[in-house]
């Protein structure tokens, strides 16, 4: 058995995660078994991927990786597809969609975003997909500051209300134009995620922040003709974040299946009570990434709210 750190809880696992940091002393909150799973996917089922909802179980299944189980928050059994040759296929779905469930069933608020501690504080970048999250994040890893999450942000709250971001794992996901304009690196130095896609997983282990960590801000990514933050009014704020829930964009129409669906809402419009939630707009433009981080920069931290348009 393999044992590691991520999202704050210690992981025990049947099968080798690189990705992830390992933790020998933390006691087990979540496992990771392989064995058989007594559930067949529909065979109607049009898409190579399938969830199907039941209870505290959501079974997952994947034409290229096999039929997946994540239950109560505490367990993912893997059945592998017979004769896979390669675990990373398997662990792209561990990484992803599976501990986004769990973390969810776990009653965390699960984004669709990327995070970034500044200072003493942390952000979140959200946005459709192509909108740059990741780009946005490593682009401020690059400056010195630590990377917290990349792609499923898993955000708490104490017991006064206010929203805690959580360390994912020290990983971010790029092309490999981002790479070179955001890290300076060399994209052949990294392994595609997948043989068929370019896109490189970058390890950041050497700037990784392993500790909750207040939320002070959550921007929302916007390609336009200037560069600027505002604030959003209430009204847009939810809109984005339910736009952004990473469970509902996972599930689709079945989101509404889970137990939790309303203290996933209630937490939404917790959250927008507690933190100012913010548009960036800038050109599509990887030369003005530099700038763009030091309007972030400037932003986190100074009081009052600053807003800029060029």
């Amino acid at each position: 058995m393999y044992k590691y750190m991520a999202y704050g809880l210690g992981i025990q696992s049947a099968m080798p995660l690189p990705e992830l940091p390992i933790s020998k002393t933390a006691p087990t909150e979540i496992t990771i078994d392989c064995q058989s799973i007594d559930w067949q996917p529909p065979q109607c089922a049009e898409t190579p991927r399938y969830w199907h909802i039941e209870g505290e179980s959501a079974y997952f299944y994947w034409k290229y990786g096999g039929k997946f189980l994540v239950k109560g928050g505490r367990k993912i059994v893997v059945d592998p597809i017979p004769n896979l040759e390669e675990d990373y296929i398997i662990r792209q779905p561990i990484l992803g969609p599976l501990l986004g469930m769990i973390l969810h069933q776990r009653n965390y608020l699960i984004l669709h975003a990327s995070g970034v501690k500044i200072g003493d504080r942390a952000c979140l970048f959200l946005g459709v997909k192509g909108q740059g999250k990741s780009t946005m994040a490593a682009t401020l890893y690059g400056r010195g500051h630590q990377m917290m999450v990349d792609d499923v942000a898993a955000v708490s709250f104490d017991n006064s209300g206010n929203p805690i971001l959580l360390p994912g794992f020290p990983q971010i996901k790029l092309w490999p134009d981002s790479v070179k304009s955001a890290l300076g690196d060399t994209p052949e130095s990294f392994s595609k995620i997948h043989p068929l896609v370019e896109k490189r997983a970058r390890p950041t282990f050497d700037g990784f922040f392993s500790k909750p960590l207040s939320l002070h801000r959550i921007y929302i990514l916007q390609i336009g003709s200037n560069l600027g933050i505002k604030q959003l009014n209430p009204q847009e704020a939810i809109k984005e974040l339910i736009g952004n829930s990473y469970i509902a964009m996972t599930l689709g129409d079945k989101f509404s299946q889970l137990n939790n669906v309303a203290q996933h809402f209630c937490q939404s419009a917790s959250l927008v009570n507690k933190v100012k939630i913010c548009s960036l707009e800038r050109p599509r433009s990887l030369d003005l990434l530099p700038e763009v981080a030091r309007l972030v920069e400037a932003d986190l931290n100074q009081e009052p709210f600053l807003t800029m348009a060029s």
